[in-house]
């Protein structure tokens, strides 16, 4: 009796529809290129959201507009892409009205159909200064035909 019990249970387990639903999170790799807030107070004209750049022209019309107010792409950690086997990924958070908020990529939910990343918030002490900044992150990864999304924590 106890093993009809054991083996009921375990068919049971392995036939589970929300157990067949779970998907794996795949391994995922990126390469920081920028990390930093802009201080237009909106004159880029960036929306809060992520943006994908899959090549040169779309890259040289990303980097005049970030470069509108301030020459945004000297801080960038490298400019030279090759987009044939690599994409951009800018990822915009809303304009803010204080400094020294960091704004990262807490962790990155790789599926078979979708590549999400999860963007936090780490907020200054007391004594954070008034200021109109838009923080960004830009990140190059491996070209993909995948669903690119983001959600903040």
């Amino acid at each position: 009796m106890k093993h009809l019990i054991i083996l009921t249970s375990i068919v049971l387990f392995a036939t589970c529809k929300s157990h067949q639903k779970i998907s794996k999170n795949e391994p995922f790799a990126y390469q920081l290129i920028a990390q930093s807030t802009l201080h237009g107070n909106g004159a880029e004209g960036f929306e809060p959201g992520l943006y994908k750049i899959t090549n040169e022209n779309q890259w040289r019309d990303f980097l005049k507009k970030i470069n509108t107010v301030n020459n945004e792409s000297s801080k960038f950690k490298s400019d030279q892409i090759n987009f044939d086997k690599y994409m951009i990924v800018a990822i915009f958070d809303k304009i803010l009205h204080q400094g020294g908020v960091k704004f990262y990529i807490k962790f990155v939910e790789n599926t078979k159909d979708t590549i999400k990343f999860i963007t936090a918030h780490e907020m200054p002490g007391q004594m954070a200064i008034q200021v109109m900044n838009q923080p960004y992150i830009l990140i190059k990864i491996k070209k993909t035909d995948k669903a690119l999304v983001t959600s903040n924590m």
